[in-house]
């Protein structure tokens, strides 16, 4: 199948003058003006209207299989379900487990991951839970990252955080370095993909890994890294270090200064909005509302809708260039997570494809070339998905 996009403005996500763009297969396969479908190809022409083409989304921090279970049982989100993630213009995503490892398992995780990619997404894993020493498919971490293709790091592993495991710090010095030297076998980015909490040591356990080992400081990806002004100022010298952070998004009861649209924008203004920086929905996960005691007083589940509407927020109300908000959950992950042929539009890569139309919002989502959502509404749905539920 041959589809022609026509008369869109392309962010790669750089901007491009409005241009065509041609999909074969799977692929993005031509980009230029006044590009033409050949005599022979079987395809559509699609018209853009002046609209803007960016590249697909990529979440991740996405709870797949669910999540929760801080309330008892009852409280266990359910699964995600593929029109969920079509609809907020993700492609790709990394599904991993939280608190709960007894209930859920990596390996019911690497099926789930199996399934989306099935339905028409592009999916890896984190390989472990909340506690240390983790949870894994093989005896050790190592051997999860060699030899199975989706397992891409370590996570989400807890620290600062009163349902962590409390990690010693020697145990998080051994699971890095099973990561390090399991990702450099298995040709995968081997990060540790760490969950911060409120407490008060915030970054300080990953500062002393690095000040007392070889291990580099992009050997980690810190999420949740606005979750507090002190860690976020945390965040902000880590970064100025070389390491990575991710924002989280949906976070609606934050301090305005602690969303991501006002962190994005500070850190632009401050120019420290480098390719170091991601933001992740930690969609379909419990949202639990602790009170000072810790006693457990509300619970949400999150959505990957927030990814996209907070980074819209940022490029509509906090000065932020289009292009420096799309590369936050694009190019700026794939390059942090080393996923080939994703997270820009450039011919040979993936067609993962979001168009935008005048006000930002997603009109058309193509996952690998397939076009999975049509005027804002999923055409495609998961295998046990009822079309009427999914599209409300």
């Amino acid at each position: 199948m041959w589809q022609l996009i026509k008369n869109v403005l392309i962010y790669t996500p750089e901007p491009v003058p409005e241009t065509d763009l041609l999909i074969v297969g799977s692929r993005i396969a031509a980009i230029g003006k006044g590009l033409t479908l050949p005599a022979y190809a079987e395809g559509e022409v699609i018209e853009g209207h002046g609209n803007k083409l960016v590249p697909g989304f990529i979440d991740a921090h996405v709870h797949i299989c669910g999540g929760g279970g801080e309330a008892g049982p009852a409280s266990r989100t359910p699964e995600i379900q593929l029109s969920q993630i079509i609809r907020a213009g993700t492609t790709t995503l990394v599904g991993l487990l939280g608190t709960d490892a007894i209930s859920r398992s990596v390996s019911e995780l690497l099926v789930k991951a199996r399934a989306l990619e099935e339905e028409g997404l592009t999916t890896y894993i984190y390989s472990g839970a909340y506690q240390v020493p983790t949870q894994t498919l093989f005896p050790s971490l190592r051997e999860d990252l060699v030899l199975i293709d989706k397992v891409i790091g370590a996570g989400e592993i807890a620290i600062s955080d009163h349902r962590s495991g409390q990690p010693q710090l020697a145990e998080l010095e051994h699971l890095t370095a099973e990561a390090r030297v399991g990702g450099m076998l298995g040709g995968k980015a081997g990060i540790v993909h760490l969950h911060l909490g409120e407490g008060k040591r915030g970054l300080e356990p990953i500062w002393q890994i690095l000040s007392q080992t070889e291990i580099p400081i992009t050997q980690f990806v810190p999420t949740h890294i606005n979750r507090t002004d002190a860690l976020l100022g945390q965040g902000v010298e880590f970064l100025k270090a070389g390491g990575h952070i991710d924002l989280t998004a949906g976070c609606d009861d934050f301090p305005q200064e602690l969303q991501v649209p006002a962190v994005l924008g500070m850190l632009y203004k401050r120019e420290l909005l480098s390719h170091q920086v991601t933001v992740s929905s930690d969609g379909n996960g419990s949202m639990p509302i602790y009170n000072d005691a810790g006693v457990l007083v509300g619970m949400g589940v999150g959505s990957v809708d927030v990814l996209w509407r907070d980074v819209r927020e940022g490029i509509l109300n906090y000065g932020l260039p289009i292009e420096a908000g799309l590369r936050v959950i694009t190019s700026n992950v794939a390059t942090v997570l080393r996923l080939a042929r994703k997270g820009m539009i450039k011919i040979g890569y993936d067609a993962d494809l979001v168009l935008l139309d005048e006000e930002l919002h997603i009109n058309a989502v193509w996952a690998k070339g397939k076009l999975m959502l049509k005027d804002s509404q999923p055409i495609v749905f998961g295998t046990f998905e009822h079309k009427e539920n999914a599209t409300t």
